[in-house]
């Protein structure tokens, strides 16, 4: 029984036990990760990664498949098949990124599909080692590198502050000062003024920490003097 699943897991020859057993093991793969995603809430969860691994092994199955039925083939890539998996999974990967107010989301979940798209090809074309590396791999990013990302404050988030000044000539380069000292990285920037009521608005678009407070940096702002009102939003 052992050297009859040895056999399986190392031929180069698709066969209908081969192609089971590819299958059920991307299927396991995409599965793993899709917990993952499906456990912090992600739109894409279980059902998609399993379904995007075990169809990318699929197509890795027939592109394999068809020369070894059609040996006299000789005008077709077979290898196309496979290929082409990698450029339709960026339609699916980009509905999965949501772009509000200049803060985008979701470029993990859409890079997630896309490596578990190869994971797939690279279990249906039986690397199987390489597969399970690749799923270990992808799960220590997900969990432990976020981690490490917060304990050293890389966890930063798009968002638009947005000053208004009683004034039509606030001090800019203060602003930006305050800004810097809080960790807050301009990105962006605009600036508006209306003359008839003598005041002035500016739009940052800014990176920040998540879980910073902001009451020092609005506090610090105030004292300024000529400010209104001070909005920070995503």
């Amino acid at each position: 029984m052992i050297e009859y699943l040895n056999d399986l897991l190392h031929t180069t020859t698709i066969t209908p036990a081969t192609a089971i057993i590819r299958l059920l093991l991307s299927l396991l793969f995409g599965t793993i990760v899709g917990a993952e995603r499906q456990l912090r809430r992600r739109d894409a969860g279980v059902r998609t990664f399993s379904l995007i691994c075990m169809g990318s092994a699929a197509a890795m199955l027939v592109s394999i498949w068809l020369p070894q039925i059609y040996p006299d083939f000789l005008n077709g890539d077979p290898g196309r098949i496979a290929a082409q998996v990698l450029t339709g999974i960026g339609f699916l990967g980009a509905g999965a990124i949501i772009q509000s107010r200049g803060s985008i989301q979701g470029l993990t979940t859409a890079a997630c599909i896309w490596v578990m798209a190869v994971i797939g090809l690279t279990v249906g074309a039986g690397m199987y080692i390489a597969s399970t590396v690749a799923t270990l791999l992808t799960l220590f990013i997900l969990l432990s590198l976020e981690t490490l990302e917060k304990r050293l404050y890389l966890d930063g988030v798009n968002k638009l502050l947005t000053i208004h000044c009683k004034t039509i000539t606030p001090d800019l380069e203060a602003i930006r000062n305050i800004l810097r000292r809080n960790h807050v990285f301009i990105i962006g920037f605009s600036y508006e003024n209306d003359f008839e009521k003598n005041c002035s608005v500016i739009t940052y678009k800014v990176n920040v920490r998540s879980r910073s407070s902001y009451l020092h940096l609005f506090q610090e702002l105030k004292n300024l003097g000529n400010i209104t009102q001070i909005k920070l939003y995503t």
